[in-house]
Protein backbone atom coordinates (compact mmCIF):
# COMPACT_ATOMS: atom_id res chain seq x y z
CA UNK A 1 0.00 0.00 0.00
CA UNK A 2 1.53 3.55 -0.93
CA UNK A 3 1.80 5.88 2.17
CA UNK A 4 -1.20 8.20 2.53
CA UNK A 5 1.51 10.79 3.02
CA UNK A 6 2.16 10.70 -0.56
CA UNK A 7 -0.99 11.94 -1.77
CA UNK A 8 -1.85 14.64 -4.50
CA UNK A 9 -2.58 17.45 -2.42
CA UNK A 10 -5.02 20.08 -3.50
CA UNK A 11 -2.52 22.31 -4.46
CA UNK A 12 -0.44 19.87 -7.00
CA UNK A 13 -4.42 18.67 -8.44
CA UNK A 14 -4.55 22.21 -9.25
CA UNK A 15 -1.30 23.06 -11.23
CA UNK A 16 -2.33 19.73 -13.00
CA UNK A 17 -5.67 20.23 -13.94
CA UNK A 18 -5.99 24.29 -14.51
CA UNK A 19 -4.81 23.64 -17.76
CA UNK A 20 -8.12 21.97 -18.55
CA UNK A 21 -10.38 25.44 -18.57
CA UNK A 22 -9.62 26.06 -21.68
CA UNK A 23 -12.09 23.43 -23.06
CA UNK A 24 -16.10 23.69 -22.29
CA UNK A 25 -16.67 19.96 -21.99
CA UNK A 26 -14.27 16.76 -20.81
CA UNK A 27 -15.18 13.32 -20.95
CA UNK A 28 -13.28 11.40 -18.24
CA UNK A 29 -12.15 8.25 -19.45
CA UNK A 30 -12.92 5.74 -15.97
CA UNK A 31 -11.92 2.05 -16.51
CA UNK A 32 -12.51 1.40 -12.42
CA UNK A 33 -8.64 0.82 -11.97
CA UNK A 34 -6.28 3.13 -9.31
CA UNK A 35 -5.18 5.47 -12.00
CA UNK A 36 -8.28 6.59 -14.10
CA UNK A 37 -10.26 6.09 -10.23
CA UNK A 38 -7.55 8.74 -9.15
CA UNK A 39 -8.40 11.10 -11.96
CA UNK A 40 -12.22 11.07 -11.48
CA UNK A 41 -12.25 11.89 -7.89
CA UNK A 42 -9.61 14.59 -8.47
CA UNK A 43 -11.60 16.42 -11.64
CA UNK A 44 -14.62 16.39 -9.11
CA UNK A 45 -12.51 18.38 -6.64
CA UNK A 46 -11.08 20.71 -8.91
CA UNK A 47 -14.22 21.28 -10.33
CA UNK A 48 -15.67 21.56 -6.59
CA UNK A 49 -13.09 24.12 -5.50
CA UNK A 50 -13.32 25.94 -9.03
CA UNK A 51 -17.22 26.81 -7.87
CA UNK A 52 -18.90 27.12 -11.56
CA UNK A 53 -15.36 28.07 -13.42
CA UNK A 54 -14.79 24.78 -15.13
CA UNK A 55 -16.02 22.49 -18.16
CA UNK A 56 -18.38 20.04 -17.73
CA UNK A 57 -17.63 16.94 -16.79
CA UNK A 58 -18.73 13.44 -17.63
CA UNK A 59 -17.71 9.89 -17.48
CA UNK A 60 -17.38 7.09 -19.57
CA UNK A 61 -16.41 3.71 -19.37
CA UNK A 62 -14.90 1.63 -21.83
CA UNK A 63 -16.28 -2.11 -21.68
CA UNK A 64 -13.87 -3.96 -24.12
CA UNK A 65 -15.65 -7.62 -23.74
CA UNK A 66 -12.62 -8.75 -22.89
CA UNK A 67 -12.92 -10.06 -19.38
CA UNK A 68 -16.14 -11.74 -17.50
CA UNK A 69 -15.78 -8.72 -15.10
CA UNK A 70 -15.69 -6.25 -17.18
CA UNK A 71 -19.37 -5.13 -17.20
CA UNK A 72 -19.74 -5.42 -13.37
CA UNK A 73 -16.47 -3.31 -13.34
CA UNK A 74 -18.17 -0.55 -15.96
CA UNK A 75 -21.27 -0.41 -13.36
CA UNK A 76 -18.92 0.14 -10.37
CA UNK A 77 -17.31 2.97 -12.00
CA UNK A 78 -20.90 4.23 -12.88
CA UNK A 79 -22.01 4.42 -9.09
CA UNK A 80 -19.06 6.10 -8.26
CA UNK A 81 -19.65 8.91 -11.19
CA UNK A 82 -23.36 9.12 -9.21
CA UNK A 83 -22.02 9.52 -6.26
CA UNK A 84 -19.68 12.59 -7.58
CA UNK A 85 -22.84 13.90 -9.30
CA UNK A 86 -21.61 13.32 -12.87
CA UNK A 87 -23.07 11.61 -15.90
CA UNK A 88 -21.61 7.94 -16.85
CA UNK A 89 -21.71 5.79 -19.98
CA UNK A 90 -20.80 2.15 -20.68
CA UNK A 91 -19.55 2.22 -24.53
CA UNK A 92 -19.20 -1.58 -25.61
CA UNK A 93 -16.38 -2.56 -27.91
CA UNK A 94 -18.86 -5.17 -29.45
CA UNK A 95 -17.10 -5.82 -32.48
CA UNK A 96 -15.39 -9.34 -33.34
CA UNK A 97 -12.26 -9.73 -31.37
CA UNK A 98 -8.81 -10.53 -33.44
CA UNK A 99 -6.38 -13.56 -32.26
CA UNK A 100 -3.29 -11.28 -32.22
CA UNK A 101 -2.34 -7.85 -31.66
CA UNK A 102 -4.85 -7.30 -28.64
CA UNK A 103 -3.78 -4.83 -26.90
CA UNK A 104 -3.45 -2.24 -29.77
CA UNK A 105 -6.90 -3.32 -31.07
CA UNK A 106 -8.42 -2.51 -27.92
CA UNK A 107 -6.76 0.90 -27.66
CA UNK A 108 -7.92 1.51 -31.07
CA UNK A 109 -11.27 0.31 -30.46
CA UNK A 110 -11.60 2.64 -26.86
CA UNK A 111 -10.03 5.76 -28.37
CA UNK A 112 -12.47 5.37 -31.33
CA UNK A 113 -15.41 5.04 -28.97
CA UNK A 114 -14.67 7.80 -26.78
CA UNK A 115 -14.10 10.14 -29.81
CA UNK A 116 -17.35 9.61 -30.98
CA UNK A 117 -19.28 9.68 -27.53
CA UNK A 118 -17.34 13.25 -27.16
CA UNK A 119 -18.40 14.27 -30.42
CA UNK A 120 -22.13 13.13 -29.83
CA UNK A 121 -22.07 14.70 -25.88
CA UNK A 122 -20.33 18.02 -27.26
CA UNK A 123 -21.66 19.32 -30.32
CA UNK A 124 -19.43 22.36 -31.56
CA UNK A 125 -18.39 23.17 -27.94
CA UNK A 126 -14.89 22.32 -27.19
CA UNK A 127 -14.35 18.61 -26.18
CA UNK A 128 -11.21 16.76 -24.94
CA UNK A 129 -10.74 13.12 -23.59
CA UNK A 130 -9.05 12.96 -20.21
CA UNK A 131 -6.85 9.81 -19.29
CA UNK A 132 -5.14 8.47 -16.36
CA UNK A 133 -1.58 7.81 -17.68
CA UNK A 134 1.06 8.78 -15.48
CA UNK A 135 4.61 9.40 -15.02
CA UNK A 136 5.22 5.06 -14.91
CA UNK A 137 3.51 4.94 -18.01
CA UNK A 138 5.26 7.28 -20.11
CA UNK A 139 8.36 6.09 -18.43
CA UNK A 140 7.57 2.38 -20.43
CA UNK A 141 6.19 3.78 -23.15
CA UNK A 142 9.83 5.79 -23.59
CA UNK A 143 11.56 2.27 -22.60
CA UNK A 144 9.18 0.26 -25.48
CA UNK A 145 10.41 2.92 -28.30
CA UNK A 146 13.70 2.94 -27.11
CA UNK A 147 13.68 -0.94 -27.90
CA UNK A 148 12.15 -0.47 -31.44
CA UNK A 149 15.19 2.38 -32.03
CA UNK A 150 12.90 5.20 -32.30
CA UNK A 151 14.21 8.90 -33.04
CA UNK A 152 13.73 11.61 -31.22
CA UNK A 153 9.61 12.15 -31.61
CA UNK A 154 9.27 8.49 -30.27
CA UNK A 155 11.09 8.89 -27.20
CA UNK A 156 9.05 11.85 -26.65
CA UNK A 157 6.78 8.99 -25.85
CA UNK A 158 3.52 10.24 -24.90
CA UNK A 159 2.58 13.96 -24.75
CA UNK A 160 0.11 15.51 -22.88
CA UNK A 161 -2.29 17.44 -25.55
CA UNK A 162 -2.92 15.98 -29.05
CA UNK A 163 -5.54 15.68 -31.03
CA UNK A 164 -7.00 12.37 -30.71
CA UNK A 165 -7.38 11.51 -34.19
CA UNK A 166 -6.17 13.46 -37.79
CA UNK A 167 -10.12 14.04 -38.40
CA UNK A 168 -11.46 15.38 -35.17
CA UNK A 169 -11.29 18.38 -33.28
CA UNK A 170 -11.77 16.00 -30.30
CA UNK A 171 -8.62 16.22 -27.96
CA UNK A 172 -6.54 13.65 -25.88
CA UNK A 173 -5.25 15.11 -22.58
CA UNK A 174 -3.04 13.23 -19.98
CA UNK A 175 -3.13 16.00 -16.79
CA UNK A 176 -1.19 13.35 -14.69
CA UNK A 177 1.81 12.75 -16.49
CA UNK A 178 4.18 14.17 -13.70
CA UNK A 179 2.80 12.37 -11.07
CA UNK A 180 3.78 8.07 -10.03
CA UNK A 181 1.54 5.72 -9.77
CA UNK A 182 2.03 5.45 -6.12
CA UNK A 183 0.83 9.02 -5.66
CA UNK A 184 -2.50 8.11 -7.37
CA UNK A 185 -3.25 4.87 -5.12
CA UNK A 186 -2.27 7.10 -2.00
CA UNK A 187 -5.10 9.66 -3.30
CA UNK A 188 -7.55 6.94 -3.53
CA UNK A 189 -6.02 5.36 0.10
CA UNK A 190 -6.81 8.73 1.66
CA UNK A 191 -10.37 8.94 0.64
CA UNK A 192 -10.97 4.79 1.35
CA UNK A 193 -11.91 4.01 -2.07
CA UNK A 194 -11.41 0.71 -3.46
CA UNK A 195 -10.29 -0.41 -6.70
CA UNK A 196 -10.09 -2.87 -9.19
CA UNK A 197 -7.10 -4.40 -10.40
CA UNK A 198 -6.58 -5.55 -14.06
CA UNK A 199 -5.33 -9.18 -14.53
CA UNK A 200 -3.71 -7.80 -17.39
CA UNK A 201 -1.29 -5.74 -15.93
CA UNK A 202 0.30 -8.94 -14.26
CA UNK A 203 0.35 -11.11 -17.62
CA UNK A 204 3.97 -11.47 -19.22
CA UNK A 205 2.04 -12.41 -22.42
CA UNK A 206 1.99 -8.52 -22.93
CA UNK A 207 4.72 -6.10 -23.91
CA UNK A 208 4.10 -3.23 -21.66
CA UNK A 209 4.02 -6.21 -18.50
CA UNK A 210 7.26 -7.59 -19.22
CA UNK A 211 8.75 -3.50 -19.84
CA UNK A 212 7.37 -2.84 -16.05
CA UNK A 213 8.89 -5.74 -14.55
CA UNK A 214 11.95 -5.17 -16.15
CA UNK A 215 12.13 -1.04 -15.33
CA UNK A 216 11.31 -2.63 -11.66
CA UNK A 217 14.25 -5.15 -11.71
CA UNK A 218 16.50 -2.34 -13.13
CA UNK A 219 16.40 0.55 -10.77
CA UNK A 220 15.93 3.06 -13.28
CA UNK A 221 13.70 6.10 -11.84
CA UNK A 222 10.29 6.61 -13.35
CA UNK A 223 10.70 10.33 -13.00
CA UNK A 224 14.02 10.14 -14.45
CA UNK A 225 13.08 8.73 -17.56
CA UNK A 226 9.96 10.70 -17.89
CA UNK A 227 11.41 13.44 -17.77
CA UNK A 228 14.09 12.39 -20.60
CA UNK A 229 10.51 12.11 -22.75
CA UNK A 230 10.07 15.56 -22.13
CA UNK A 231 13.12 16.59 -23.41
CA UNK A 232 12.93 14.26 -26.10
CA UNK A 233 9.66 16.02 -27.35
CA UNK A 234 11.28 19.56 -27.06
CA UNK A 235 14.19 18.06 -29.56
CA UNK A 236 11.59 16.63 -31.47
CA UNK A 237 9.66 20.21 -32.12
CA UNK A 238 13.20 21.51 -32.30
CA UNK A 239 13.44 19.55 -35.36
CA UNK A 240 9.86 19.70 -36.92
CA UNK A 241 10.50 23.53 -36.90
CA UNK A 242 14.05 23.31 -38.60
CA UNK A 243 12.62 20.68 -41.22
CA UNK A 244 9.57 23.26 -41.70
CA UNK A 245 12.87 26.01 -42.46
CA UNK A 246 14.53 23.69 -44.39
CA UNK A 247 11.15 22.97 -46.63
CA UNK A 248 11.30 26.41 -47.53
CA UNK A 249 14.68 26.34 -49.24
CA UNK A 250 13.59 23.60 -51.34
CA UNK A 251 11.56 25.45 -53.66
CA UNK A 252 8.57 23.19 -53.46
CA UNK A 253 5.96 23.11 -56.08
CA UNK A 254 2.73 21.08 -55.42
CA UNK A 255 0.22 21.89 -57.90
CA UNK A 256 -3.35 20.79 -56.44
CA UNK A 257 -2.59 17.99 -54.60
CA UNK A 258 -1.35 16.22 -58.01
CA UNK A 259 2.19 15.76 -57.10
CA UNK A 260 5.31 17.84 -55.50
CA UNK A 261 8.31 18.60 -57.19
CA UNK A 262 11.59 19.82 -55.23
CA UNK A 263 15.13 20.98 -56.19
CA UNK A 264 17.38 18.04 -55.58
CA UNK A 265 20.41 20.53 -55.16
CA UNK A 266 18.88 22.43 -52.28
CA UNK A 267 17.67 19.02 -51.14
CA UNK A 268 20.82 17.15 -51.11
CA UNK A 269 22.85 20.02 -49.05
CA UNK A 270 20.97 19.53 -46.02
CA UNK A 271 21.77 17.51 -43.05
CA UNK A 272 20.79 13.69 -43.07
CA UNK A 273 18.14 13.95 -40.59
CA UNK A 274 16.21 16.97 -42.31
CA UNK A 275 16.28 14.98 -45.43
CA UNK A 276 14.97 11.99 -44.02
CA UNK A 277 12.07 13.87 -42.28
CA UNK A 278 10.65 15.97 -45.17
CA UNK A 279 11.03 13.34 -47.93
CA UNK A 280 9.09 10.97 -45.58
CA UNK A 281 6.44 13.90 -44.82
CA UNK A 282 5.80 13.89 -48.60
CA UNK A 283 5.76 10.34 -49.14
CA UNK A 284 2.83 10.04 -46.07
CA UNK A 285 1.26 13.18 -47.82
CA UNK A 286 0.72 11.64 -51.41
CA UNK A 287 0.91 7.62 -50.16
CA UNK A 288 -2.89 7.67 -49.62
CA UNK A 289 -4.44 5.30 -47.48
CA UNK A 290 -1.31 2.76 -48.00
CA UNK A 291 0.48 2.69 -44.42
CA UNK A 292 3.93 5.23 -43.82
CA UNK A 293 6.98 3.57 -44.31
CA UNK A 294 9.55 2.57 -41.24
CA UNK A 295 12.12 4.65 -39.96
CA UNK A 296 14.60 2.28 -41.82
CA UNK A 297 13.32 2.60 -45.00
CA UNK A 298 13.47 6.09 -45.09
CA UNK A 299 17.03 6.29 -44.29
CA UNK A 300 17.93 4.21 -47.01
CA UNK A 301 15.69 6.17 -49.68
CA UNK A 302 17.28 9.38 -47.90
CA UNK A 303 20.72 8.43 -48.01
CA UNK A 304 20.19 7.09 -52.15
CA UNK A 305 18.85 10.47 -53.35
CA UNK A 306 22.49 12.19 -51.89
CA UNK A 307 24.45 11.33 -54.50
CA UNK A 308 23.32 12.77 -57.66
CA UNK A 309 22.25 9.37 -58.99
CA UNK A 310 19.22 9.15 -61.04
CA UNK A 311 16.40 6.52 -59.18
CA UNK A 312 12.81 5.80 -59.22
CA UNK A 313 11.31 4.06 -56.27
CA UNK A 314 8.11 3.02 -54.66
CA UNK A 315 7.41 3.64 -51.03
CA UNK A 316 4.64 3.76 -48.68
CA UNK A 317 2.24 3.74 -51.01
CA UNK A 318 4.00 6.37 -53.19
CA UNK A 319 6.51 6.82 -56.23
CA UNK A 320 9.64 9.10 -56.02
CA UNK A 321 11.31 10.09 -58.77
CA UNK A 322 14.49 11.67 -58.48
CA UNK A 323 16.27 13.90 -61.54
CA UNK A 324 19.14 15.78 -62.29
CA UNK A 325 17.28 18.86 -61.42
CA UNK A 326 14.48 17.59 -59.49
CA UNK A 327 12.38 15.34 -57.16
CA UNK A 328 8.33 14.37 -57.92
CA UNK A 329 6.53 12.17 -55.76
CA UNK A 330 3.09 10.91 -56.75
CA UNK A 331 0.83 8.58 -55.59
CA UNK A 332 1.46 4.85 -56.80
CA UNK A 333 -1.64 4.10 -58.65
CA UNK A 334 -1.26 0.39 -57.85
CA UNK A 335 -1.72 0.88 -54.87
CA UNK A 336 -5.54 2.71 -54.49
CA UNK A 337 -8.52 0.62 -54.22
CA UNK A 338 -9.78 -0.15 -57.19
CA UNK A 339 -13.27 -0.60 -56.80
CA UNK A 340 -15.38 2.61 -57.35
CA UNK A 341 -16.63 4.70 -54.26
CA UNK A 342 -20.61 5.29 -54.98
CA UNK A 343 -21.61 9.31 -54.44
CA UNK A 344 -24.75 10.52 -53.27
CA UNK A 345 -25.72 14.66 -54.36
CA UNK A 346 -24.52 17.02 -51.32
CA UNK A 347 -22.41 13.96 -49.54
CA UNK A 348 -19.07 14.26 -49.85
CA UNK A 349 -16.31 11.96 -49.14
CA UNK A 350 -12.58 11.30 -48.11
CA UNK A 351 -11.02 9.47 -51.23
CA UNK A 352 -7.86 7.50 -50.92
CA UNK A 353 -7.06 9.91 -47.71
CA UNK A 354 -5.72 12.34 -50.44
CA UNK A 355 -9.19 14.12 -51.32
CA UNK A 356 -12.83 15.28 -50.61
CA UNK A 357 -14.67 14.05 -53.36
CA UNK A 358 -18.04 15.05 -53.86
CA UNK A 359 -21.00 17.00 -56.40
CA UNK A 360 -24.69 18.57 -56.18
CA UNK A 361 -27.19 18.31 -58.65
CA UNK A 362 -29.57 16.02 -60.19
CA UNK A 363 -30.59 13.60 -56.90
CA UNK A 364 -31.56 10.78 -59.62
CA UNK A 365 -27.85 10.69 -61.08
CA UNK A 366 -25.69 7.57 -60.18
CA UNK A 367 -21.94 8.53 -60.39
CA UNK A 368 -18.75 6.66 -58.91
CA UNK A 369 -15.56 7.70 -58.37
CA UNK A 370 -12.53 5.69 -59.40
CA UNK A 371 -8.86 6.04 -60.20
CA UNK A 372 -8.43 7.58 -63.90
CA UNK A 373 -5.99 4.69 -64.68
CA UNK A 374 -3.76 4.78 -68.06
CA UNK A 375 -6.35 3.50 -70.51
CA UNK A 376 -8.67 6.67 -69.42
CA UNK A 377 -5.98 9.14 -69.01
CA UNK A 378 -4.08 8.12 -72.91
CA UNK A 379 -7.73 8.27 -74.26
CA UNK A 380 -8.26 12.06 -72.87
CA UNK A 381 -4.81 12.98 -72.40
CA UNK A 382 -5.14 14.91 -76.09
CA UNK A 383 -7.88 17.26 -74.79
CA UNK A 384 -6.41 18.33 -71.34
CA UNK A 385 -5.96 21.89 -70.57
CA UNK A 386 -2.91 20.75 -68.99
CA UNK A 387 -1.00 19.39 -71.93
CA UNK A 388 -0.03 23.39 -72.32
CA UNK A 389 1.77 22.72 -69.19
CA UNK A 390 5.46 24.09 -69.28
CA UNK A 391 7.90 20.81 -68.83
CA UNK A 392 9.01 21.64 -65.59
CA UNK A 393 5.90 21.46 -64.32
CA UNK A 394 4.36 18.63 -66.42
CA UNK A 395 2.46 16.39 -64.47
CA UNK A 396 3.64 12.98 -64.48
CA UNK A 397 1.79 10.68 -66.51
CA UNK A 398 1.57 8.06 -63.53
CA UNK A 399 0.08 10.70 -61.20
CA UNK A 400 -2.36 11.41 -63.66
CA UNK A 401 -3.15 7.53 -63.41
CA UNK A 402 -4.16 7.88 -59.87
CA UNK A 403 -6.56 10.87 -59.91
CA UNK A 404 -9.77 10.63 -58.63
CA UNK A 405 -12.47 9.67 -61.72
CA UNK A 406 -16.01 10.93 -61.66
CA UNK A 407 -17.92 8.62 -63.90
CA UNK A 408 -21.54 7.42 -65.39
CA UNK A 409 -21.45 4.00 -66.00
CA UNK A 410 -17.79 3.57 -68.10
CA UNK A 411 -18.88 7.24 -69.15
CA UNK A 412 -16.04 9.90 -67.76
CA UNK A 413 -18.06 12.88 -66.66
CA UNK A 414 -15.14 14.81 -65.11
CA UNK A 415 -11.55 14.64 -64.16
CA UNK A 416 -11.07 18.26 -61.52
CA UNK A 417 -7.91 17.82 -60.82
CA UNK A 418 -7.28 17.68 -64.41
CA UNK A 419 -9.57 20.66 -65.61
CA UNK A 420 -11.63 17.84 -67.54
CA UNK A 421 -15.41 17.81 -67.73
CA UNK A 422 -17.78 16.00 -69.98
CA UNK A 423 -19.17 17.79 -72.90
CA UNK A 424 -22.30 16.52 -72.00
CA UNK A 425 -23.61 15.20 -67.85
CA UNK A 426 -24.96 11.67 -67.40
CA UNK A 427 -28.62 11.70 -68.89
CA UNK A 428 -28.43 15.54 -69.20
CA UNK A 429 -28.04 16.52 -65.88
CA UNK A 430 -26.57 19.51 -64.90
CA UNK A 431 -23.96 18.39 -62.33
CA UNK A 432 -21.32 20.34 -60.27
CA UNK A 433 -18.18 18.38 -59.22
CA UNK A 434 -15.96 18.72 -56.61
CA UNK A 435 -12.61 17.59 -55.35
CA UNK A 436 -10.23 19.20 -53.25
CA UNK A 437 -6.85 18.16 -51.51
CA UNK A 438 -7.23 16.91 -47.73
CA UNK A 439 -5.38 20.08 -46.00
CA UNK A 440 -4.00 17.92 -43.15
CA UNK A 441 -0.70 18.45 -41.75
CA UNK A 442 0.94 15.09 -41.99
CA UNK A 443 3.70 15.19 -39.08
CA UNK A 444 7.64 14.26 -38.57
CA UNK A 445 6.24 11.61 -36.33
CA UNK A 446 8.59 8.88 -37.48
CA UNK A 447 11.10 11.07 -35.29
Amino acid sequence: MSRLEDAIAAAEADRALDGLRCFDHLVLAVSGGPDSLALLYLVAEWVKRRDGDAPKISVATVDHGLRAQSALEARDVGEHATRLGLSHATLVWASPKAMHGIPNAARNARYALLEAHAVALSGEARVAVVTAHHQDDQAETLFMRLARGGGAAALGAMSDDRSLSETTSVRLVRPLLSFAKPQLMATLAARNIAWVDDPTNVDTAFERTRVRAALNASGLSSAALAQTAQRMREASRGLAYAADAFKQTLHLVQPEGLFVRFDRQAFEAGPAILRQMVVRELISTFGGETPAPGLTEIETLAKGMSDGRELRVTLGGAVISAGARYVRIWREPGRIAMAPVHLQPGQPQVWDDRFWIGFSGGADASINVAPLGRDRYEALRPTLPCAATPDDLRLPAGAAHGLPTFLSGAQVIAVPQLGYRADADANGLALEFSCEPIQRRKQYNIY
